[in-house]
């Protein structure tokens, strides 16, 4: 059967389904697409869930997928010739793990894989490689929501600066309460270039981390999800700077509540604000002029240097594993250096350390997972608003695909070109809108002057009725007047002529009542 099923052409997978009483929608739906065997074979479970089967009822598309799964397993060697099955070392998601485990591809979750480990024995030569895309189909840019994000950590790390400022007015009395024991503190010597050194190799992994970004397609998602994280953990360091605070760490800082006089003319709150700007346009770095005490718990460079290393390890190619060791070694470096300049206890930087790396994890395996979880979407809008807002239009695993200098400037050229078209159009269509509002307003006047004039028409017209029914009163009243004045034998003839009085009266004159009537 497996050498036959290969060569079989649309009819007679026609009269298989119709055997296997497979539905006929099902049946219409493979003739009108001409499906073979080697199409039969080379189905993926994407397929079923895609256009022309979205249509299908549940119980229809199951007992489909059932019949091609099970065409499937006993066309194992069939499939390996048409190169739809690979070793097995090679696809299975579970092995396929870099040693440095930070790429998180291979942390999908596959459902349908493990129904093809069901399926299939473990033994075989040939294992299953039909399963679905785990990439994004939907890769919206969605700048918009960048700037949301850019927006939240800029706000997240002003309270951070303006908590730095009150834990500071908060610590401990050196003289009453001094540093805690510690293993490692206890046991390497102050190294005071050591925090320089740590500043600096997080400056060189910033620098490598913005590399990338320039040349990574998908910068706008990452970026996004990058400042998304950034946010959430500084503003979780915020809680637990100020919950508990912590003793110095080492006798060699010099670290007292700050003193603020009261005939200053600035409020204590002011100063504090002023002293948060300082710490805020310094980004918390001591080589730039920032000491501040008491934000031990935990470790805010220890959580820059491992999210700068997480998203260049996850977002470049696994074959820059000589990138991928040197961030990783940087990172480390500079955990040391933290710990050697004895600026943060040891658990300051575990908790840091531990607390980073799992929220990108998390957020991470999330993210690419949203397809296989839409029943869990409720929950995960509870616990996890910020990535169901930020990642709403991404379906799968971002792909690692980058753009070379000339691609990105023709696409900024095209941007640059859309928005100027854009600023034009809006430029026009205001102008329109202004003159189509003149004109609007010039017919309105139009209108009511041509209203007025109708108007104005209509009282003339009445008046001239009114003035003709006065001169036709008029002329009636002077003739009856020029009949008082007329003669007798006039008054007959002008009867006569008129016919108002008959012939037979002629003998008699009129009366005056006629005289007036006439």
């Amino acid at each position: 059967m497996e050498v036959d099923f290969v060569k079989w052409n649309n009819k007679e997978i026609l009269d298989f389904l119709h055997k296997e009483n497979i539905s006929s929608t099902v049946i219409d739906i493979c003739k009108t697409n001409e499906i073979d065997g080697p199409c039969l074979l080379s189905l993926i479970d994407r397929d079923f869930y895609d256009y022309p089967f979205d249509q299908l009822k549940l119980g229809e598309r199951k007992k489909f997928i059932l019949l091609v799964k099970k065409i499937q397993k006993k066309n194992r060697s069939a499939m390996c010739e048409l190169g739809l099955r690979e070793d097995q070392v090679l696809q299975n998601p579970a092995t396929n793990i870099n040693f440095l485990g930070t790429n998180l591809s291979h942390l999908s979750y596959n459902l349908h894989s493990q129904l093809n480990n069901e399926l299939y024995d473990k033994n075989t030569e040939c294992v299953s490689n039909f399963t679905p895309d785990i990439q994004a189909s939907r890769l919206k840019p969605e700048v918009w929501k960048t700037a949301i994000a850019l927006g939240y950590v800029f706000l997240v790390t002003w309270v951070t600066a303006v908590v730095m400022v009150i834990v500071h007015d908060k610590v401990p009395d050196m003289k009453k309460y001094p540093p805690l024991p510690d293993l490692f503190l206890d046991n390497v010597p102050h190294i005071p270039w050591a925090f320089d050194m740590c500043e600096i190799t997080g400056s060189l992994l910033m620098a490598i981390w913005l590399i990338v970004l320039f040349f990574h397609k998908h910068r706008f998602i990452i970026l996004r999800r990058f400042f998304a994280l950034a946010g959430t953990v500084f503003l979780l360091r915020c809680f637990t700077m100020l919950i508990t605070s912590l003793s110095v760490p080492g006798s060699h800082l010099k670290c007292e509540p700050r003193f603020y006089p009261p005939a200053d003319d600035l409020t204590i709150w002011g100063r504090r604000l002023r002293q948060a700007y300082e710490i805020w346009s310094g980004a918390g770095m001591s080589v730039r002029g920032v000491r501040t005490c008491g934000d031990y718990m935990f470790s805010g460079h220890t959580v820059a240097l491992t999210l700068l290393n997480f998203f260049i390890t996850e977002y470049t190619s696994r074959s820059l594993y000589l990138l991928h060791i040197l961030t990783w070694v940087m990172n480390m470096f500079g955990i040391f250096f933290i710990l050697a300049a004895h600026e943060h206890y040891s658990i300051d930087v575990f908790i840091a350390f531990y607390i980073t790396s799992r929220l990108f994890l998390y957020y991470h395996t999330l993210s690419n997972n949203q397809a296989l979880m839409r029943n869990d979407s409720s929950r995960t809008r509870i616990w996890f608003p910020l990535l169901s807002f930020f990642e709403s239009e991404v379906d799968g695993i971002v792909p690692n695909e980058y753009e070379g200098p000339m691609t990105i400037a023709n696409n900024l050229r095209k941007w640059l070109f859309q928005l100027v078209t854009d600023v034009k159009t809006s430029s026009v269509a205001k102008i329109a809108g202004t003159k189509l509002q003149e004109g609007a307003a010039m017919g309105e006047y139009s209108v009511v002057k041509l209203v007025d004039g109708i108007k104005r028409n209509l009282s003339l017209m009445e008046e001239y009725k009114s003035s003709r029914q006065q001169l036709v009163t008029l002329d009636k009243n002077v003739q009856a007047c020029l009949l008082d004045e007329l003669p007798e034998s006039d008054l007959i003839h002008h009867n006569i002529v008129t016919g108002e009085i008959p012939l037979r009266d002629l003998s008699n004159p009129p009366s005056p009542v006629s005289k007036k009537t006439i």
